[in-house]
């Protein structure tokens, strides 16, 4: 009979534990945000408290994370933010007067639910030399557009993102392969900062997506779809124009950056350009495409013309670097050398079934870079190390969780080095300092 109960008490006791302290598999968890390890949060969408996926007061994805050095140590970050029910797209904003350590509350500058908004997305902070910011981002006045909402949007600042501007809408200028109804906009998206040419000039890289069936791919799904890199330079910042009287240069509108599309030869799959400089005054940039690796190219004249773009290598002639079809951000760092951010695997990893795969977007690996004045390709590069990792552990409710490692990420630099700022999975804004222990003994080719 002891026994018996002893026996009963045990499977009481596991059943209670089950019962009880099962986690919540059906909310959002806040220990997440320390899943990475990063050393600075600028938005946990949780608020520290377990939340309800379909909460409609609950932002749980948040990605694009562009954050700007507005003037000594303050910075602006901002992002597109999304909830899950009904799906909103927003454009949000948070500063930060301690160089990261804490952020202001986030402020919602527009989107669906923002005033009269419609639907805004991908936003592109740009700062003048007279400190006014400039926001530049897609927008559609139609709710539920989606995130290829076209349109393209400005708003300004003066006082680092506190109070903004009225919006003014930019003409975007059409292309061959937009639809050819003149009512639907342009599908266009830029994910980087731009980058200031020496001629004081800023320059910003975009993808233009197809929209057009008479084009090769023009109108298949988003995994395949015809897509090309295109420039445009804001000419007049330095005269501090308002929104609606900004001038802009489309440099290569008739002649477009095109990659050879895997499964379609006749197409171009190129996409999500990032730029650094070169110490010989050229520009450096990387893109990704469909092909199972990072691709670059380079151009002598401020982004007027570019090389015929090449897969990229370790070094002339060495190994390709592996990447799915995700952001491969290359960045200047304050030391001189170069930092790239890449998943190192050619998309069929970890039960992917395609290049565009949530599964092939982690970990993120790190290598170092250094010039080569005399290579055909002027960035050589170390072998990868592991940087950012989830533990393949998803953010999003069922069938929709996300495992990007810093997908969409910017740096800045300031008095305490380099910061890379990053979405872990598209949910929690953090960053991560860079510093020279991450690159120890990480050798580039000489």
């Amino acid at each position: 009979m002891v026994q018996k109960t002893v026996i009963f008490t045990e499977l009481f006791l596991i059943v209670f534990l089950v019962t009880c302290c099962k986690p919540e598999i059906n909310k959002a968890s806040p220990d997440e945000v320390k899943r990475t390890k990063p050393d600075l949060v600028i938005y946990d969408p949780t608020g520290g408290l377990p939340r309800e996926w379909t909460d409609p007061n609950f932002f749980w994805l948040n990605e694009q994370t562009l954050v700007l050095k507005t003037g000594n140590d303050d910075l602006l970050a901002t992002w597109t933010s999304e909830r899950l029910d009904p799906h909103l797209h927003r454009i949000t904003c948070s500063r930060s007067e301690d160089q990261g350590r804490t952020w202001s509350e986030p402020l919602y500058i527009d989107g669906e639910g923002v005033g009269a908004g419609g639907t805004a997305a991908w936003q592109v902070p740009v700062l003048s030399p007279s400190g006014r910011i400039y926001l530049f981002y897609n927008y559609s006045p139609k709710s539920g557009a989606g995130s290829f909402c076209g349109g393209f949007r400005c708003r300004t600042s003066d006082d680092g993102g506190t109070i903004w501007s009225a919006p003014a809408d930019l003409n975007f200028p059409r292309s061959p392969i937009d639809n050819p109804d003149t009512e639907r906009s342009s599908k266009w998206i830029s994910v980087s900062l731009p980058t200031f040419t020496k001629s004081g000039r800023a320059l910003l890289g975009f993808t233009r997506w197809a929209d057009n069936p008479d084009v090769p791919c023009g109108a298949s799904g988003i995994k395949e779809r015809y897509s090309h890199i295109e420039f445009m330079r804001f000419e007049n910042l330095s005269k501090i124009p308002d929104a609606a009287n900004v001038e802009l240069t489309w440099l290569n509108l008739d002649n477009p950056i095109t990659v050879p599309h895997e499964n379609c030869p006749s197409a171009s799959f190129a996409q999500e350009p990032y730029l650094v400089y070169l110490p010989d005054g050229r520009i450096f940039m990387t893109m990704r495409t469909n092909q199972g690796q990072a691709w670059y190219a380079v151009s002598a004249d401020e982004g007027e013309t570019w090389s015929l773009p090449q897969p990229m290598r370790y070094k002339d002639g060495g190994a390709l670097m592996l990447h799915p079809v995700t952001p491969c951000p290359v960045f200047a760092l304050d030391s001189g050398e170069y930092m790239f951010l890449f998943n190192n695997n050619d998309g069929y990893v970890f039960g992917a079934e395609s290049r565009w795969d949530g599964h092939n977007r982690r970990p993120a690996f790190v290598s170092r870079g250094e010039y080569r004045s005399e290579a055909e390709q002027p960035i050589w590069w170390s072998s990868p190390r592991l940087l950012i990792d989830n533990d393949a552990i998803p953010w999003g409710p069922d069938g929709m969780g996300r495992l990007e490692a810093a997908a969409y990420p910017s740096m800045t630099h300031g008095s305490k080095g380099n910061i890379l700022w990053y979405p872990d999975r598209k949910g929690f804004l953090v960053g991560k300092y860079i510093t020279d222990e991450i690159f120890h003994g990480m050798k580039v080719p000489e």
